[in-house]
């Protein structure tokens, strides 16, 4: 954030022509970091008002910035997006918040987090340049560049963390940057975003079914089954956990999980302009993703993921 505050000046003192959007944009974002950040402090800010911080920044784009999703690529739903402005309001308030929110939920070992995070931005950073938007090409750059700052400090010695308050900006921020280029340029794919933070997006998603109907639980109640929190105790744990340092068996769960990121980022950016092929990736993930889910709970991790361990074992 404190990147952020100072990159806004610096355009404004340049005089850059995106300067007073790229402000609107941090001070839009203020809410739900503070939301985050303050739970960090004090331990007192429930989900559900960490969310509503979320929401009321995602209204502050609309009223700031004067955008809001009127289009996901789907024909019945963009009727109700592009001919209610309340209900687009609602929905995109929602989605950024669900966004911010799946990004707190990955956030759990060092790196994961904030390497999904640097492709997602560099990738918004590269369709930014393809269709020629400077304000998003180099609000993409710099968010990315703040977060390369903290990655070398947080991985792999975990000297430095993110966060609620860090997390829910970076998911917030990745939210935003996916509505504006969708807004900004009809050419872009709605669900060229969308796939980008799938993964995380499809995380919170099967835990609330995980949890509501698997399990008969709250979906705010915080639980160590997801497929971060299974890699680590079924694979990392059982095959070098006691041969490695903690902080380094924590951080050998990152690369794992920045390979189902990768899933998303390599179609994402061959087909950015592509519905069809971008949903067809979406579907393909989803499948992948809960069959490995439920192929490690079974304590049937597929041995690919064991040999690499297992070298990793030796070399060190």
């Amino acid at each position: 954030m404190v990147s952020l505050i100072i990159t806004s000046l610096s355009f404004a003192l340049s005089q850059k022509d995106f300067s007073k959007n790229y402000f609107l944009l941090v001070l839009s974002s203020l809410p739900v970091f503070l939301g985050g950040f303050l739970e960090d402090l004090t331990k007192k800010i429930g989900p559900k008002l960490r969310l509503l911080c979320a929401m009321f920044s995602g209204f502050l784009v609309y009223l700031l910035l004067g955008e809001a999703l009127s289009r996901v690529d789907l024909p019945g739903f963009d009727y109700l997006l592009k001919n209610y402005a309340l209900f687009s309001l609602l929905f995109t308030a929602f989605a950024l918040a669900g966004v911010a929110n799946a990004i707190n939920i990955i956030d759990g070992f060092n790196g994961l987090a904030s390497g999904a995070c640097l492709m997602v931005f560099l990738s918004y950073s590269y369709v930014s340049f393809i269709v020629g938007d400077t304000f998003l090409l180099y609000t993409s750059l710099t968010i990315a560049s703040a977060i390369l700052g903290f990655f070398f400090w947080n991985f792999p010695f975990g000297y430095i963390f993110l966060g609620d308050g860090g997390a829910y900006l970076l998911g917030f921020l990745a939210g935003v940057i996916g509505v504006l280029l969708v807004e900004r340029h009809q050419d872009v794919s709605a669900w060229f975003p969308f796939l980008l933070l799938l993964y995380p997006i499809y995380e919170t998603i099967f835990s609330i079914i995980r949890k509501k109907f698997m399990r008969n639980t709250s979906p705010f109640e915080p639980d160590a089954i997801h497929l971060h929190m299974l890699i680590y105790k079924r694979l990392i744990k059982l095959n070098v956990g006691n041969t490695l340092p903690t902080f380094l068996a924590n951080s050998l769960t990152s690369p794992y999980l920045w390979f189902m990121e990768l899933l998303c980022v390599v179609p994402a950016l061959l087909f950015w302009n592509n519905t069809y092929l971008l949903m067809l990736f979406s579907l393909l993930f989803i499948f992948f993703y809960t069959w490995l889910y439920f192929r490690i709970v079974r304590f049937k991790t597929p041995n690919l993921m064991k040999i690499l361990l297992r070298r990793f074992k030796e070399e060190a």
